[in-house]
């Protein structure tokens, strides 16, 4: 990345303060897509996707996180069903192994 674009990043996540953050985090623990989130927010689509790509910014680790917290508890809940027989858990549980085993030879 430039130079001019490493200073607009910066400029960009300093303008998200706390309020926004929380709020960033509660649509993205919602599965909010980006588009929405920047409408709900009143902010510029394509700035709230920079900051969310700009992997030191606080607007990506909160974003990110909500998202996993939200996914975690998710497959949480298929392997309980599928523990009691559901089909559709048990597939859905198997592509998430395969996932993790994928994610771990990267």
């Amino acid at each position: 990345m430039d130079s001019y674009n490493s200073k607009m990043l910066r400029y960009l996540s300093a303008g998200f303060d706390q309020a926004v953050l929380d709020r960033i985090a509660e649509l993205a623990a919602a599965l909010t897509p980006i588009s929405e989130m920047a409408a709900l927010l009143d902010i510029n689509e394509d700035m709230l996707r920079l900051a969310i790509n700009d992997k030191s910014s606080p607007v990506r680790k909160v974003y990110l996180r909500a998202k996993a917290e939200t996914a975690h508890e998710l497959r949480k809940q298929e392997i309980e069903l599928a523990k009691v027989g559901s089909p559709l858990a048990v597939q859905l549980t198997s592509a998430y192994l395969r996932d993790m085993l994928t994610d771990e030879t990267l």
